[in-house]
């Protein structure tokens, strides 16, 4: 037995509660999953629940700890209904209909899956396709003079929204294979993407959502009423230059008002969007929660997604290591307890990432682990010799131990960058 359902009363110190009798946004507990440490953990879980499984393999006990563990779960079987459901199910729908200041103790999924990665692949790749053609038809438009036509927009919002609640592994991992077309349209797309991402694990309602989806794809709008050879300049910019350009948010809200959309938060987003925690940031060097929670949160998605992007003057860098970079800004440029909450939601290794074993092979990552994000579920491309393996070979590293496929343990050792090794995990779609 792996897992274990005992009653909060014979919960011990040292155990590994893998699940609850409740979903875990309505409890205080950041991480979905965790070695119970001291009394204090032990005493929040008798506070909010009456039940837990208990992974025995990830808890510190011994053998008779162990036997009579499963000995009390035998004798209670009580039955703790999964959430790892094959649906977008809302489990604790919100009534707020304003943007509040996010319970950073209190984040976690209000969603669960409805769809595999496989199947959602096939709706993603059409909606991502149509909202690549609506945000360059668009923009295209604004730059040549027309009015930001936000409707059209919206039609292809709603429909990239309802894919990220079905699984958002799925746009994820087509982030990460994208083909690189003209920066400012990839990057309206993903900070889109990104943006609905990280809001859907924040708990935030599917209105707000398709606020928020609409807000990322209008971040950098402003740009399209700036000389064109200003933002394909590969050099770094003069600091007349950098002036100029710092302009593009001033000009977006413009555009946006000339729209006649006037919803506060998606005007919040592209106003405060380069706004930064330590106040260093523009166009107000606003500082700490003076910055609105959306300003946040598309601070941090907007520098992601630029950091994985391929740029004019920038080739585009591994997921972990642009994580590595938000996290070294934490509690500087960015909110710390921001930041630890889109790593949570994103991934060190989002689906699609290129990542090396410690074992010296070479995988994609096909899939997320959500209470072990260091350990998602990959598919081996090359071998310690980095020659092309004859099978791919699926391996779910939180399961994998020293006795799996005679490997040892397997981990991965670092993320690489895309294109390493001639791999372009577009080859390899599930």
């Amino acid at each position: 037995m792996d897992k274990v359902t005992i009653s909060i009363e014979h919960l011990k110190l040292g155990m590994y509660v893998s699940q609850l009798d409740k979903p875990w946004v309505e409890t205080p507990f950041l991480f979905q999953g965790f070695t119970v440490a001291d009394v204090d953990d032990l005493a929040e879980l008798k506070k909010h629940c009456k039940a837990v499984i208990v992974d025995i393999e990830q808890s510190n006990l011994d053998a008779d700890q162990v036997s009579k563990l499963i000995r009390i779960s035998q004798k209670e079987a009580i039955t703790i209904e999964s959430r790892e459901t094959n649906g977008a199910v809302l489990l604790s729908k919100s009534t707020v209909k304003e943007v509040k200041e996010p319970d950073y103790k209190r984040t976690g999924q209000y969603y669960v899956n409805t769809e595999q990665l496989g199947q959602e692949l096939a709706r993603a790749k059409d909606i991502e396709k149509n909202a690549t053609k609506a945000v360059a038809d668009v923009l295209d438009g604004v730059r040549n003079g027309e009015t930001l036509s936000v409707p059209r927009l919206e039609e292809v919002v709603d429909p990239l929204v309802d894919s990220v609640l079905r699984n958002p592994d799925a746009m994820s991992w087509l982030m990460r294979i994208r083909e690189t077309n003209e920066y400012i349209y990839q990057h309206s797309i993903g900070a889109s993407v990104w943006a609905v991402v990280f809001g859907r694990h924040l708990g935030f309602d599917k209105e707000t959502l398709n606020a928020i989806g609409l807000g990322g794809m209008l971040l950098d709008v402003g740009k399209t009423k700036l000389p064109a050879d200003l933002l394909i300049k590969p050099g770094r910019l003069t600091k007349e230059e950098a002036i100029q350009m710092k302009k593009h948010v001033e000009l977006g809200l413009d555009v946006l008002k000339e729209s006649g959309n006037n919803d506060p938060r998606i005007e919040i987003m592209l106003a405060t969007h380069h706004e930064r925690f330590d106040g260093r940031g523009y166009p107000n060097g606003l500082m700490d929660t003076n910055i609105p929670v959306l300003g946040r949160l598309a601070g941090i998605v907007d520098s992601y997604d630029a950091m994985v992007s391929s740029r004019p003057y920038a080739k585009s860098r591994s997921t972990f290591s642009a994580m590595r970079e938000l996290q070294s800004l934490s509690g500087k440029s960015f909110q710390k307890e921001m930041i630890d909450q889109f790593v949570q939601a994103v991934g060190m290794f989002p689906t699609g990432s290129l990542v090396e074993l410690n074992t010296g092979e070479v995988a994609i990552v096909t899939a997320q682990n959500n209470y072990q994000r260091l350990r998602p579920e990959i598919m081996v491309v090359l071998d310690a010799e980095k020659q092309l393996c004859e099978d791919f070979q699926s391996i779910d590293l939180r399961m994998n131990n020293e006795s799996d496929l005679g490997r040892g343990e397997m981990y991965i050792d670092r993320g690489l960058e895309p294109g390493t090794y001639g791999i372009d995990p577009a080859e390899y779609f599930l």
